[in-house]
């Protein structure tokens, strides 16, 4: 899918009377639907081959995100303009725009290790920087020897020992 199309899809989802709940309601279904079309190559292969009907597809869909009525009709019109493969192929673009009108941020820390107080600790710092509005995943990655990672949307900040002692070693 172009991000012409992508951008043109937005538009008309947003420009309808869609509140926000019904927005976050979406961006929710989104993520449960990318989750499982990513983890599952039975469920991807089911929904982007053409031998399945609409309502077929709309059932598996219903299974994996549940009864959300917004949602439902969100994926009822992706199926009547049959762009459903396009979406599971470009569906980190769609969240991504998503979010941006939800004004959300999406934060992948990676830490070498985690208990509840740093969590709550970095949960506090990363609120005061970007807000409240955060989807925080915390990743533990053994290569770090101490410090954070932090990739935000699109941008890679590290604060890692190894990440430091690596620009230390270019210069």
């Amino acid at each position: 899918m172009s991000s012409a199309t992508i951008n043109d899809f937005l538009q008309a989802i947003t420009a309808t009377d869609s509140s926000k709940e019904e927005l976050k309601e979406i961006y929710s279904s989104l993520v449960k639907f990318s989750d499982i079309t990513s983890s599952n190559k039975e469920v991807r292969v089911f929904l982007t081959n053409d031998i399945h009907d609409s309502e077929s597809k709309l059932l598996i869909i219903k299974d994996i995100i549940g009864d959300s009525t917004c949602s439902l009709n969100f994926f009822k019109t992706v199926l009547d303009f049959n762009i459903l493969s396009d979406l599971i192929l470009s569906y980190e673009f769609f969240l991504k725009k998503l979010r941006i009108i939800l004004e959300r941020v999406k934060i992948d820390v990676y830490v070498a290790s985690l208990d509840d107080n740093k969590k709550n600790m970095i949960n506090d710092e990363l609120k005061k920087i970007w807000g409240s509005n955060l989807e925080v995943n915390y990743n533990i990655d053994n290569s770090i020897v101490g410090g954070i990672i932090l990739q935000v949307e699109d941008k890679l900040y590290d604060g890692s020992v190894k990440g430091k002692l690596e620009k230390f070693n270019n210069i």
